[in-house]
């Protein structure tokens, strides 16, 4: 599971980058459809995986699985990418300035008894010169051993037959390899860990439909969910149950992962899960509807908001509360209304009665700051900083409101009304005014200077002493000010 991760508004407001050797060397000579192809599998590339699928490239861009694979192959053969598998089709981009270069040289004789045994094997075809190329660059990035790397090519050639390419085999060498799989005994002890499981992988095969034995792809899927991510076999099945419409290992893979980012492990959680899955889609559509927002698919919705405010302990009719605040006031994203929601639960307001509550308070209380504003002669809406203010002199400051609002009075007409309130009500503080009475009497009267003779204790301050009293001063608290 990533630890972190783009969202997707962030995707979708960033950029594409293309190499200019794509544009310089490769798209004169693309077709439309080409050009399309690859540039939309190149921004595939950085969406989540259940965006990034051979179903979304083809409703998209019009074109068949049978046109793209053709479409690939062209591209593999330029050096722009590797089909890693065929069925499913699985590509991976390739850096150009690497294609551009040219090939290191190898001295055969060091590779005769290699090139003769890896020829054997494919009885059909002659390899060609620049395949012998790529398994010696391999090997001597990877430091296998040749006999492993023969042992691997065999077995794809098992199964996928002769037809299979180099990219293909060396995929499947280097994701072993990834694993530590460099030796002929590392190779054997891989094909005896997928051998072992052929029990659990004709039970995955059962309840996915599926007739005949299982692609390198899908052993590997089926040793992740069960060694990497923790699931047992019953919990497997029990996802393969729940998919929907036409099953395979990549639908299921793709479900697997999302119980592992909902850490959602045994069969009885799966099941509780789907159950109320269809509601929470339910309560997703209904919070975007209220806020304004359209999504063809709410599964990113449900993993990234819908999901965590639940677990927050929210409730659903508050949820649907604090999008519809987040409508008025002008917040009309998931992420906007996300903040919102971060906001009241900092304050520990999760129910509907509390967060009415919290917004009657500050509706009343902007009707309060707006008896202020219209005192001083002013016609406007309230403001963050009239809030602020306010919080200050009524919360900081300990003034009530009718003491506030006649220090409005008396500070109608001038050129900056909020500033001359803040300087009479400092000198009403500093003269221990608290009551209007008191207020009225001393009017906007300013205290008494102090007097120049100096009463106190003359000291030389270090510039680090001023400079920590500044700092501590931001440490205060309100019933210290």
């Amino acid at each position: 599971m990533s630890l972190a991760k783009f969202s997707s508004d962030f995707l979708i407001e960033s950029f594409t980058l293309v190499d200019n050797l794509f544009i310089n060397e490769h798209l004169p000579h693309c077709s439309e459809k080409q050009l399309k192809v690859y540039l939309y599998g190149l921004y595939m590339c950085s969406m989540p995986e259940r965006m990034n699928s051979l179903d979304e490239m083809c409703a998209t861009l019009g074109v068949t699985e049978a046109e793209l694979l053709a479409i690939y192959t062209d591209f593999e053969d330029a050096g722009l990418c590797r089909v890693v598998s065929k069925n499913p089709l699985e590509v991976a981009y390739c850096s150009l300035k690497r294609a551009m270069q040219p090939p290191k040289k190898y001295k055969s004789e060091k590779w005769n008894d290699f090139n003769r045994e890896l020829q054997e094997l494919f009885h059909e075809r002659m390899l060609t010169p620049n395949e012998y190329n790529e398994y010696y660059a391999f090997l001597d990035s990877v430091k296998m051993d040749r006999d492993a790397m023969l042992m691997i090519a065999r077995y794809c050639i098992e199964l996928k037959g002769e037809s299979v390419r180099y990219p293909y085999i060396l995929t499947v060498a280097r994701n072993w390899a990834n694993e530590g799989v460099r030796t002929v005994a590392d190779v054997e002890n891989k094909l005896n860990e997928y051998e072992a499981q052929s029990e659990d992988m004709r039970a995955v095969l059962a309840a996915l439909g599926r007739k005949g034995g299982a692609e390198l792809e899908e052993k590997q899927m089926l040793t992740k969910w069960t060694r990497s991510w923790g699931f047992t076999l019953p919990a497997v099945l029990e996802a393969a149950k729940s998919l929907k419409g036409g099953k395979s290992f990549r639908k299921l893979d793709s479900r697997l992962d999302e119980f592992y980012r909902m850490s959602v492990f045994t069969a009885e959680d799966m099941r509780d899960y789907n159950a109320r899955r269809d509601h929470l889609t339910d309560l997703a559509v209904r919070i975007n509807k209220t806020i304004g927002v359209f999504y063809g698919s709410v599964d990113h919705i449900l993993e990234v908001y819908t999901s965590p405010w639940l677990e927050k302990g929210f409730s659903e009719e508050a949820l649907l509360t604090v999008a519809h605040y987040c409508f008025l006031s002008g917040i009309r994203t998931l992420e906007g209304m996300n903040g919102v929601v971060d906001k009241f639960y900092s304050q520990g307001l999760l129910t509907v009665d509390a967060i009415n509550a919290f917004i009657g308070e500050q509706v009343e209380q902007d009707e309060r700051i707006k008896k202020i504003v219209e005192a001083t002669g002013r016609e406007r809406g309230v403001t963050a900083s009239d809030r602020n203010y306010y919080r200050t002199w009524s919360a900081a400051w300990g003034f009530a409101d009718d003491v506030i609002l006649y220090a409005a009075e008396l500070s109608a007409g001038r050129s900056y009304p909020v500033s001359a309130i803040n300087r009479l009500l400092s000198e009403w503080k500093a003269q221990g005014v608290s009551a209007l009475e008191d207020a009225k009497r001393v009017g906007n009267t300013p205290s008494p200077r102090p007097s120049s003779s100096k009463n106190f204790e003359e000291r030389d301050y270090t510039d680090e002493q001023i400079k920590s009293v500044m700092i501590n001063i931001d440490d205060l608290e309100d019933d210290e000010l």
